[in-house]
């Protein structure tokens, strides 16, 4: 993927992007190809692959673009629970349904599980979590399924909670303690 700073580059980046997010509304993800991308961004194939590999590299820049999101707007709770941060990501996700529905319909919601294996660890309470866990990459995958499961769960059943009632459930899921009554 171009990690570049060229001004012509970034433009054509977005313009992929954006292509392939529109091209997604009316068409399944396998039914996609790069001619098509390329066509609906009136760019060359040459300058598609100059920028990404494939097209699942365009998902998943597309997808670091909202964790990046996600993570700025964060930088304002560096000192919260996780129910609070729960809630936040929660917040956010509703705000980008679109593209979660995306990923989900189109069965590619392992990205979220890949991806938040990869960027939790970035987020400051989960960085506290890898600095007195003895085993932090079993914790981050664990929570990256977790999240990544009541997210596609609750977008299923149509986001049929508030947000802070998700917050506190994953909080007492995570903890343990909505399952001490059968312990």
């Amino acid at each position: 993927m171009y990690q570049g700073t060229n001004p012509s580059a970034l433009r054509s980046r977005a313009w992929i992007t954006e292509a392939l997010m529109e091209l997604l509304k009316t068409k399944t993800y396998q039914e996609i190809t790069v001619k098509d991308i390329c066509r609906k961004a009136d760019l060359s194939r040459q300058t598609f692959y100059q920028i990404f590999e494939s097209k699942d590299e365009v998902m998943i820049f597309q997808f670091s673009e909202l964790f990046s999101q996600f993570r700025e707007s964060g930088k304002a709770f560096s000192e919260v629970t996780l129910k609070e941060l729960s809630i936040r990501f929660y917040e956010f996700f509703q705000t980008h349904q679109e593209f979660l529905g995306v990923l989900i319909e189109n069965n590619m919601s392992y990205l979220l599980e890949q991806e938040f294996e990869r960027y939790l660890p970035q987020i400051d309470l989960f960085r506290r979590i890898n600095e007195t866990e003895p085993y932090p990459d079993y914790s981050i995958s664990y929570l990256a399924g977790a999240l990544s499961r009541i997210l596609i769960h609750w977008y299923e059943k149509g986001l049929d909670l508030p947000s802070e009632v998700l917050g506190s459930l994953t909080e007492q899921i995570v903890s343990g303690s909505a399952f001490q009554n059968y312990q």
